[in-house]
């Protein structure tokens, strides 16, 4: 429903491989705007990045050739993309099996059997990736409605009835949102969202582990989006 609005919202930015390179457009703007949200918190900066991509049947599979802070210098940051899942992040050697890596990778975390047929590694190609700087997505009809959607998930999720609801200001192509929950007696929750607009429902929805309550406050609260409850349908 909403991939075409998606696509325009990044595909002015991206530089997509040449046809010797040939990674899927959808692909490139998912991988584009998970790069970006990193830049939001100074995890990665904006600019052009380079891949090494490979295809696996219907896998789009990018190595990521620059580093992260602290990171292995033997392995790399790679990204799985397929159609009506989520992406995939893991880490893999930096060598010629990186694909044959991650696809292992991917079908333990989709659940998937072995597969008892050894497929040969793909050749890969070289392609780069303009990210921009992020941003949070302008007031519009699409930012609307997803945010509608997302709160009637949160209430399905179990918070049936808070007092307030905040959302970390988004860019409606965000892998992930933060929100801040003031329940019916006051107390304050926090909750994850892996967040995709392309799918129903657009939330896989997590907890934060060791991060501080405070920060995470905080970091909501600094750019606030206030989620209203959908009216109550009136019975006649």
């Amino acid at each position: 429903m909403y991939r075409p609005l998606l696509l325009g919202i990044l595909c002015r930015v991206l530089l997509f491989g040449n046809d010797s390179c040939p990674a899927p457009p959808d692909a490139i703007t998912k991988l584009a705007a998970y790069l970006s949200f990193g830049t939001r918190d100074g995890r990665w900066t904006p600019g052009m990045k380079s891949f090494a991509f490979a295809q696996v049947q219907d896998d789009a599979l990018f190595l990521q050739h620059e580093l992260p802070k602290y990171f292995d210098p033997s392995r790399r940051p790679v990204y799985a993309f397929r159609k009506g899942s989520r992406i995939f992040t893991a880490t893999c050697p930096n060598n010629s099996q990186w694909p044959k890596c991650v696809e292992e990778y991917y079908r333990k975390f989709l659940h998937a059997p072995p597969n008892p047929a050894e497929r040969p590694v793909p050749t890969s190609c070289e392609l780069s990736v303009a990210v921009p700087k992020w941003r949070a997505s302008p007031d519009s009809p699409l930012k609307t409605r997803l945010a509608s959607e997302i709160i009637q998930e949160l209430f399905g999720y179990g918070y049936e009835n808070p007092k307030q609801v905040y959302v970390r200001d988004f860019n409606v192509a965000d892998p992930e949102l933060e929100f801040y929950i003031v329940d019916r007696n006051g107390k304050d929750e926090f909750q994850g969202c892996t967040f995709d607009a392309d799918l129903r429902p657009h939330c896989a929805w997590h907890l934060f582990g060791t991060v501080s309550i405070t920060k995470l406050k905080e970091g909501i609260m600094e750019h606030p989006y206030r989620l209203l409850a959908p009216q109550t349908p009136r019975k006649e």
